[in-house]
């Protein structure tokens, strides 16, 4: 087996869903120890902690499932010719390998696409809706709607400003208008907001002013947060 001195970690972060790429150095390892890395959005990603059995445990956080997940595997399997898959044991799916940056990147795109597929569907199908309720199911599924408004044109701020700030928070995605100060909050505990997204053509926020589409903690209908334009 050819050992290379560095290897390349490829993983979608649980919280924000994008694609992570980091460098491991084989001298890293060198000593016993242990090596964390963490999103650009702050969240932990993964952590490889070295025994004396020549061994490797990894800690990594789960897109799918929500939940840590632990594997030990042969230290020169981390830097072999085969990427190491890092799989979800409940949903029985890869959330990232680590191994040769050529083949990670490769393997990693088709688990972004896979992503993507599964959070329109989830906007989409009925079936899919009843069935996957994950939390970041749903925040992804609203940040797939506004990446299309946005792509249309029909995400703004009646101030005139058209590049908002998206902000994703544990149980909500916040839009901000970096010049009024306007502030938009879409509640992602709920799989509703999904189907009323969906049928809302444009969204676009009442300048100088924080308004609520709706509070799905307690079931109420607010005052719109979001108007829906012509």
């Amino acid at each position: 087996m050819i050992i290379q001195a560095v290897s390349t970690i490829g993983m979608l972060c649980s919280h924000c869903g994008k694609l992570q790429f980091k460098t491991l150095s084989v001298f890293s390892f060198a000593h016993l120890g242990k090596n964390s890395f963490i999103c650009t959005c702050g969240t932990p990603l993964l952590t490889l902690i070295s025994f004396e059995s020549k061994k490797i445990g990894i800690e990594y956080s789960c897109i799918y499932c929500g939940m840590p997940h632990h594997l030990v595997t042969r230290r020169e399997l981390i830097w072999g010719e085969q990427p190491l898959r890092l799989g979800c044991s409940d949903k029985e799916l890869p959330v990232g390998y680590i191994g040769p940056e050529s083949r990670v990147m490769e393997l990693c795109t088709e688990i972004k696409k896979n992503f993507v597929r599964l959070a329109s569907e989830l906007t989409s199908d009925q079936e899919d809706l009843d069935v996957m309720t994950d939390d970041f199911f749903v925040v992804y599924g609203v940040i797939e709607i506004l990446g299309r408004l946005v792509e249309r044109k029909k995400l703004g701020c009646k101030c005139g400003n058209h590049n908002l700030t998206v902000e994703i928070l544990p149980e909500s995605v916040e839009l901000i208008c970096d010049l009024c100060k306007a502030m938009g909050i879409i509640y992602t505990d709920n799989k509703d907001i999904l189907r009323i997204l969906e049928q809302m053509g444009a969204i676009t926020l009442e300048e100088n002013e924080m308004r609520i589409i709706n509070d799905s903690l307690k079931g109420n209908h607010r005052k719109n947060i979001i108007t829906e334009v012509e």
